[in-house]
């Protein structure tokens, strides 16, 4: 916000900070028990907001309430209450498992248009594509939905049935489907680099991450992957055992993977690798980010520790605790921080006041991040996220995109929607005939008109200074709708200055052990 709007902001929650803490002091004053256990204070309060409180509340709405409130003192981001939906979520999120008819869908030009249809699925099976208009489900129109919407309507009970009829080119076609066990993979783009260079990201860790990792490292190697980039930016974690196991097909057997600390009957868990590496030969980049969290840094954390991997990229986000999932009555949950873990070194990435999360790892005169020491002596850093072997790609846009991004603000949404319908309007009117496209100068002028119209009031001149950047993003667009997720991938990938110098890099070496070696010379 402006810099007066955010001294009246200031000065608003600070003149509300002040009188509160006079009526507190006032109430308190009166009180003729200057102490008074925790029980009886509880109780005391709950009657008072009971009797008192402007609002009528229920006691069970009283005791929801400060359950909610209890855990919120803890001060801890990562431990909550779950409500019974935010329950369910995060269980669909951490088995990679729901109900429904496996279609992935987006808002185009207010419609929702199917993305790509999961396989297996009763959406496959059925016939339904990518490109399909949703035009209603259940009788019920379908235009103007938002995704949540839609969502809402393609979930459900295993065994019930969805009556939807989509658009396809000037067709309609109705679709009887069942609902049923819809498995989400960990792993979101998988294919070979120029180079035999294998390039794998993995989204989050569900309980089948090994296998599905397992699987798709084999597969780019018979594809003619000799290396592999390991992509784990905005990744934020998932299961510590699967964690674990992927860390464990890495490293050799008895390596130390992560020691986890608790006040539990067995206070101290040391979890060490089973079984001998699946690709020893195989040179690996990790490439990390702000995202990165929990159990992907876990397993960034440990196979730098052990020297067996490259890091590029930025500072990871410095999740070093792991949380338990308690069921409750009613429905509902609590997440739980009940343990904190440590790298192989010894180090607790969690972040610390002060932190430099922007710095690589080579930068040495940091006093608030102790030192350890790695297999082969190199330094690492505790306190602030596992911070990379080699600084890779920009914290920030340049600063021409990041001109024209915060110009944006609150419009954003708006051009996004713009570009995602101008991409759908090109495709169909045949503007990108192959895969060799072009974002041209005149495609670039259309999406703005169309931007525009839509209410984005950014200057035209921040437009123009971030081309690049909306090259990038457009390209990315037309080629998703165009040609599909997969080679809109590889045109990603073409694009990523991280990536592109994780295989360059890789591109010069034929073992593990000469990757770290490789890196020493470029950074002296």
């Amino acid at each position: 916000m402006p810099r007066n709007r955010l001294i009246i902001t200031l000065l608003v929650l600070a003149v509300g900070a002040i009188a509160g803490g006079w009526l507190v002091q006032r109430a308190l004053s009166r009180s003729t028990h200057p102490t008074v256990s925790g029980t009886r204070l509880l109780a005391s309060v709950m009657e008072r907001v009971r009797d008192s409180y402007v609002d009528s509340l229920t006691v069970d709405e009283l005791w929801r309430r400060a359950a909610i409130g209890l855990v919120d003192e803890l001060g801890d981001p990562n431990s909550t209450y779950l409500p019974p939906d935010r329950l369910k979520r995060l269980t669909e999120a951490t088995s990679g498992l729901y109900s429904g008819v496996g279609i992935q869908a987006e808002r185009r030009e207010g419609y929702v248009v199917v993305l790509a249809v999961r396989p297996n699925s009763p959406a496959e099976q059925a016939g339904v594509q990518a490109g399909d208009r949703l035009l209603e489900a259940d009788g019920v129109a379908m235009k103007g939905w938002t995704m949540e919407e839609a969502r809402h309507a393609m979930r459900g009970a295993p065994g019930t049935r969805l009556q939807l009829v989509v658009e396809r080119g000037t067709a309609r076609l109705p679709f009887n489907l069942e609902r049923g066990p819809i498995h989400v993979s960990s792993i979101s783009r998988a294919f070979v680099l120029d180079g035999g260079v294998g390039y794998l990201h993995l989204s989050t860790f569900s309980d089948s991450a090994r296998e599905e990792l397992t699987r798709a490292v084999d597969s780019l190697g018979r594809a003619g992957a000799r290396s592999l980039i390991l992509d784990l930016r905005n990744n934020p974690g998932g299961l510590l055992n699967q964690g674990v196991a992927i860390a464990d097909l890495f490293l050799d057997k008895g390596q130390e993977i992560v020691e986890v600390r608790s006040r539990g009957p067995q206070r101290q868990t040391v979890y060490v690798d089973s079984a001998e590496q699946r690709w020893p030969r195989l040179p690996v980049a990790v490439v990390v980010n702000s995202g990165t969290a929990s159990a992907a840094e876990i397993v960034a954390g440990a196979l730098q520790d052990h020297d067996r991997a490259l890091l590029l990229g930025r500072t990871s986000y410095g999740k070093g605790s792991a949380q338990n999932v308690f069921t409750l009555e009613g429905g509902g949950g609590l997440k739980l921080t009940t343990a904190r873990w440590f790298t192989p070194s010894g180090r607790s990435i969690s972040h610390v006041a002060g932190s430099d999360d922007s710095a690589p790892r080579q930068i040495t005169n940091r006093p608030e991040r102790p030192v350890f020491k790695t297999d082969a002596g190199r330094k690492v850093f505790g306190g602030g996220g596992i911070s990379p072997d080699l600084l890779a790609g920009d914290s920030v846009p340049a600063p021409a995109e990041r001109a024209f991004l915060l110009a944006l603000g609150a419009s954003a949404p708006r051009f996004r929607e713009a570009m995602k319908d101008f991409a759908a309007a090109e495709v169909r009117r045949g503007a990108v005939r192959d895969t060799a496209f072009v974002v041209t100068p005149a495609m670039r002028d259309a999406l703005w008109a169309e931007a525009t119209r839509r209410g984005v009031d950014t200057p035209r001149s921040l437009y123009d200074d971030a081309s690049l950047l909306v090259d990038r993003q457009l390209g990315n667009e037309l080629a998703r709708q165009a040609f599909g997720l997969p080679f809109a991938g590889r045109r990603s990938a073409r694009n990523d200055r991280v990536l592109q110098r994780a295989a360059e890099l890789l591109r010069r070496v034929t073992e593990p052990k000469e990757l770290l070696a490789v890196v020493d010379t470029v950074t002296k």
